[in-house]
């Protein structure tokens, strides 16, 4: 099968011209395990206590959640980082820390323990989250953290050549993306077109201008034919809506998904 980035051998890649890939991010504990083998791709969270043998061997690929550049206090792993590698919370997630992914701790921690503990759990994919996070520190403060940008490029590079088999997805990254892009088989482009709003607690539509950066940012994924898995917010009672997004995404050529803020629930496709 000929892969999204042109490597014919990896058996891992989706395939870059399927006219549609169903797919969601799930974040609940439990679900339908039929429901969601229903489905080509699923994101899940590693403390999902259902049975993913039975997800996969309906041919979905079960990707679990890894974060690259933070952790969660409440991680099982947080005890067992090196304080060393640990920098400063994200004040836009209570609860989580950025890490410095120049250190081998950091590295030696996803790459020994975290990443082999989900494959045997029975995970056959990663969904690789908070890469914009070292290029953003780099950007901000290019003194303190020289580095950050081309260790997270190497960190996709390490899990790649440990897990060739497995199907891995970037969340964003934009700012990684012409770099890792031969390593992975998606991006997931989130907040795409809508997200919430902190305003209103509702959801809002993004400006035009947001979304041409996003489109921008995307455009060399898209000319290697990499699938873009969209992920868009919005009140899941509004179907309208929701079909209007799809119709959008898909009129871009994505593969689109709309959830819920939490993404503990799974909500209906446009078919």
């Amino acid at each position: 099968m000929a892969t999204a980035n042109g490597d014919a051998s990896r058996a891992s890649a989706l395939p870059a011209n399927a006219r549609r890939i169903r797919w969601l991010a799930f974040y609940g504990a439990t679900a339908d395990e039929a429901v969601l083998g229903g489905y080509d791709l699923v994101v899940l969270d590693p403390g999902f206590t259902g049975d993913l043998g039975r997800i996969a061997s309906r041919g979905a690929r079960v990707c679990g959640y890894v974060s690259l550049g933070e952790i969660r206090t409440a991680d099982p792993w947080f005890a067992d980082l090196d304080d060393a590698a640990l920098l400063p919370p994200n004040p836009a997630w209570p609860g989580t820390r950025r890490v410095d992914v120049r250190r081998p701790a950091w590295r030696a921690l996803l790459l020994d323990r975290v990443i082999p503990a989900l494959a045997a759990r029975g995970f056959t994919g990663l969904m690789l989250d908070t890469l914009d996070t070292p290029p953003y520190l780099e950007a901000v403060d290019p003194a303190q953290y020289q580095g950050m940008r081309a260790a997270a490029v190497g960190l996709v590079a390490a899990v790649r050549a440990q897990c060739p088999d497995m199907t891995l997805v970037v969340n964003r990254g934009y700012a990684l993306l012409p770099e890792v892009i031969r390593s992975v088989d998606a991006v997931i482009a989130e907040s795409l077109l809508t997200s919430p709003d902190p305003k209103t607690g509702g959801f809002r539509w993004l400006d035009s201008g947001d979304v041409a950066i996003q489109l921008a940012a995307l455009n060399k994924a898209a000319r290697q034919r990499l699938p873009i898995l969209s992920l868009d917010y919005w009140d899941p009672k509004d179907r309208s809506t929701i079909r209007e997004i799809y119709r959008r995404e898909r009129a871009l050529g994505h593969h689109p998904y709309v959830a819920t803020p939490l993404l503990n629930q799974i909500v209906p496709d446009e078919g």
